[in-house]
């Protein structure tokens, strides 16, 4: 019999396998970028542009969780294909990690926060006739066409994950191990191409920054490190080359930022988000081949500070961004007029405490809300041989 009353349910995956600190940590350097890119609000003209450089590229933190996703997810299918339980395990546990903590946030928004706001004569430029596509996980296929809802804009990266997850585990049991890696390298050139023939045909450029067809390279890019990283073969020759890549990946993107750094620029919808993916895919194997080992950058990654974030990063995203406007309108306020030292004081102190925020957030509801849901999830664990990094 399961017990699901204990309060502090484990962290495993669909395989009843224990976290890997150092994806733990990768995990929060996502999200560490995404909030340092939501709160960086308009930056003091004084402050040199080098500080706030990882601010300028944070929106990028996106899709280095597309990439891990799509690692963590695609790993999990291959252990779990040859399961009785492989579909319901994984629809199960995914929803529960998903929909308590988004459909309580979905709620909030539409029915306390957006009809109170209005009462209080708040101008808040959103379309409550969104709601259903919020409901549904489809929210991205609106606001990718100016259709939003600011409090709960942020979803569209979500929705599309889910859209992804809905076929990717049929595409993983249907296709032959061995094939994996090519089907996964296919979907990713797919969608990349897509995307550049729709930017070249003048697509709107949120379009190909929201769109699930147009962005799920890098999910894809994800499952194909996923596939090399569970065949010792392929493992090793990527382990030999992997200096190589990285340095390659990383030399091309940092000209492709010369060019265009802002998330909806023609260079990063053309080519650019799909160079972030193979680079930040480069990141989550060496991790991953690393995990255990004193190496720098595994002993990096296991930072408490980083697993921390890690840990807690669902709630920080689910929350975040709400906080990020109130910080930064009330910063914005708040810098009307002010010496320049004040002026920065006040930047500084948005920053900082925007995050600290939205972590407190985070960490009650994880402990007051989330992992009452979470200890259900042991009743669908999927019974593979045991996982090894």
């Amino acid at each position: 019999m399961v017990d699901l009353r204990s309060p502090s349910p484990p962290r495993t995956d669909e395989t009843g396998a224990p976290p890997i600190p150092e994806l733990d940590g990768v995990r929060g350097v996502a999200i560490l970028l995404v909030l340092l890119f939501h709160f960086q609000g308009v930056r003091p003209p004084w402050v040199p542009k080098a500080l706030t450089y990882p601010m300028v590229i944070g929106w990028s933190g996106v899709d280095l969780f597309f990439v891990l996703s799509g690692f963590l997810i695609t790993r999990i299918l291959i252990a779990t294909r040859g399961s009785g339980n492989y579909f319901a395990a994984f629809y199960a546990r995914r929803a529960l990690r998903i929909l308590p903590l988004y459909l309580l946030a979905v709620f909030l928004c539409f029915r306390i926060g957006l009809p109170v706001a209005a009462r209080l004569g708040a101008s808040i430029a959103a379309d409550p006739g969104l709601e259903p596509w919020f409901w549904l996980h489809v929210s991205n296929w609106a606001t990718a066409f100016g259709r939003d809802v600011p409090p709960v804009s942020h979803f569209w990266s979500l929705a599309i994950e889910e859209q992804f997850y809905a076929v990717w585990p049929l595409v993983v049991l249907l296709t032959p191990p061995r094939r994996l890696a090519g089907v996964c390298a296919a979907v990713a050139g797919a969608s990349a191409a897509a995307r550049f023939a729709a930017g070249a045909a003048g697509a709107p450029a949120e379009a190909l920054h929201r769109l699930t067809i147009f962005r799920i390279d890098a999910l894809a890019i994800g499952g194909f490190v996923a596939a090399v990283a569970v065949d010792p073969g392929l493992r090793r020759r990527a382990r030999s080359r992997l200096r190589g890549i990285g340095l390659a990946s990383v030399a091309v993107l940092a000209a492709t930022l010369v060019a265009g750094r802002g998330a909806t620029s023609p260079v990063m919808t053309g080519v650019g988000y799909t160079l972030f993916a193979i680079a930040y895919a480069v990141l989550v194997f060496a991790a991953f081949d690393a995990a255990g080992s004193p190496t720098w950058l595994a002993t990096r990654l296991r930072s408490p500070i980083l697993r921390a974030f890690g840990k807690y990063s669902y709630g920080i995203y689910v929350f975040h961004y709400p906080v990020s406007l109130v910080a930064v309108g009330l910063a914005r306020k708040a810098s009307l007029g002010a010496s320049p030292a004040a002026a920065t004081g006040i930047w500084i102190l948005s920053v900082g405490a925007g995050i600290a925020i939205s972590y407190g957030i985070a960490l009650v509801s994880w402990n007051l809300y989330e992992k009452r849901f979470l200890a259900w999830k042991r009743a669908f664990v999927a019974r593979p041989a045991a996982l090894h990094p």
